[in-house]
């Protein structure tokens, strides 16, 4: 069987390993390069330690990477992971890193209970977590306490001989905003007559912010309507200022940009109740019960409630008993909207192709090692259609059906462009590909290969390449005769 050649070596690191590049066989360099321990593989970065320092060292900051894979446990994605991790503590001045924590969640294309397709092939999202340190006057040496991964990605044996006393001094930096406004709410009551956490429909939007604080998430995607998001579980839609529907679930955001937003504990846990007695899970014969009513669900497997001015919509979903002769229905979700309300069409953007040629221009200006400035680059992508709050001073922009671009302290940090964001029929027929330059939407590698620099990384169908300002990654997804580009990410250091 003809080997499948590693396509683009990265000269930079052969050299360091004293390798001759034109006749070194692929297979080879991919065994030697993994054989090399991750944290001397590349020496002008810093280092992922086994053990604690043994002294008081600062945490610059906190930093989390993550991959979306078909291959979790392969020594290439964590080995791709932890040199991204390495990077990130370069960028900012960090001397060596602690792996806190690891992560392999299944991630499926679409979002079903019983009866999901076969063809929503599952997926596996890797992540590593990592403080960002700077070492101390007696940064050299260590403690006898292990971290919890070591350098290889690995969760480490956490046996501590003898005792060691380890202070720790946390360095932040203040954000334009001091901090988010959470606040406690108190109700968790969802009825007809009351509304939900104490806010009824026709509530002014100002009240709602006072009652529950700043929004996760704010999209104007249905034109004149505004909706805001608490977590992902909470979605409130207004217009001309007051509330006119709420729901537990937004169908028109994609997997994708759904995981984009924070979870908030209170919201995303389910907290509302209904009588007293009905949660999210509730089996039909248990809400039925604790409503005192007789109806059966409509041909939407829903329960809905009117009064002269508003209905609530409990939503059900179903599985399958243990023998599989009988559906077992549970409340899924609620809306809870005004009698009048319609649901707007989404407004598709006239600026979607200015918006790429605004990232052309951009990327020709990194590529002559001139700098992006967010200010102007923001002026010429207009007004975003969402903005996705992270942090006091870390936010992401969406503006279009494929287009993220993240901000923080008023620096660009991150531009992504994605399959849609937003799944509306509207914007099927209309959308066009997004294009970053010459990488367009849905191109082959073979097709754009001739673009790629010859120092270039190319690994299980992923292209990165890296410069002294940015990090450009293309993901291209393999069907049965082709690869076809659906993902570019820009990273700035």
């Amino acid at each position: 069987m003809a080997v499948q050649p590693l396509k683009v070596i990265n000269k930079r690191n052969l050299g360091m390993v004293g390798i001759s590049f034109n006749k070194f066989t692929p297979i080879c360099f991919l065994s030697l390069l993994l054989s090399i321990p991750v944290a001397s593989a590349f020496d002008d970065l810093p280092e992922i330690l086994d053990y604690y320092p043994n002294c008081s060292y600062q945490i610059i900051d906190n930093a989390v990477v993550r991959v979306k894979t078909e291959q979790p446990f392969a020594k290439e994605t964590t080995l791709a992971l932890l040199n991204k991790l390495r990077k990130k503590a370069k960028s900012i001045g960090a001397d060596a890193l602690i792996l806190t924590n690891k992560d392999v969640d299944k991630v499926m294309n679409t979002e079903k209970y019983y009866g999901a397709s076969s063809a929503d092939v599952a997926k596996y999202e890797v992540s590593y977590e990592a403080e960002l340190i700077n070492q101390c006057e007696a940064g050299d040496k260590l403690s006898k306490e292990s971290t919890p991964y070591n350098h290889l990605g690995n969760k480490s044996n956490k046996t501590v001989i003898g005792k060691t006393t380890i202070t720790t001094k946390f360095v932040f930096t203040p954000p334009k905003k001091a901090q988010l406004n959470h606040p406690v709410v108190n109700s968790t009551e969802l009825s007809l007559a009351n509304g939900i956490y104490g806010i009824k429909i026709g509530t002014e939007y100002k009240q709602v912010i006072e009652r529950l604080g700043d929004p996760s998430v704010v999209l104007r995607e249905f034109g004149d309507e505004l909706i805001l998001g608490y977590g992902r579980k909470l979605w409130l839609h207004f217009h001309s200022n007051k509330l006119v529907k709420v729901q537990s679930q937004l169908d028109s955001l994609s997997v994708t940009l759904l995981n984009k937003i924070p979870l908030r504990d209170f919201f995303d846990d389910n907290p509302w109740v209904i009588a007293n007695k009905v949660v999210r899970q509730s089996s039909l014969a248990e809400v039925k019960s604790a409503l005192a009513i007789e109806s059966e669900l409509n041909e939407k497997n829903q329960l809905v409630f009117k009064n002269e001015y508003s209905r609530l919509i409990l939503n059900f979903s179903y599985r399958k008993s243990d023998d599989g002769n009988e559906k077992l229905y549970f409340l899924d979700g609620f809306s809870l909207q005004k009698n009048s309300y319609s649901k707007p069409s989404y407004q598709v953007s006239d600026s979607r192709k200015l918006q790429f040629e605004a990232l052309e221009l951009a990327l020709s200006k990194l590529k002559q090692d001139q700098d992006i400035a967010w200010q102007s680059l923001s002026v010429k992508l207009g007004q975003p259609i969402g903005r996705i709050t992270l942090s006091a001073a870390s936010s992401i922009n969406v503006y279009n059906n494929n287009l993220l671009i993240k901000t923080r302290g008023g620096e660009l940090v991150n531009i992504q462009l994605l399959e849609p964001l937003f799944t509306v029929d509207q914007i099927s027929t209309k959308d066009t590909p997004w294009f970053l330059g010459e990488y367009i939407q849905g191109k082959s590698i073979e097709q754009l290969r001739a673009l790629f620099p010859i120092d270039s990384f190319e690994l299980d169908n992923r292209i990165e390449i890296d410069t002294e300002q940015y990090q450009l990654h293309l993901f291209f997804d393999e069907s049965e005769d082709n690869t076809s580009l659906y993902e570019a990410e820009i990273s700035f250091y």
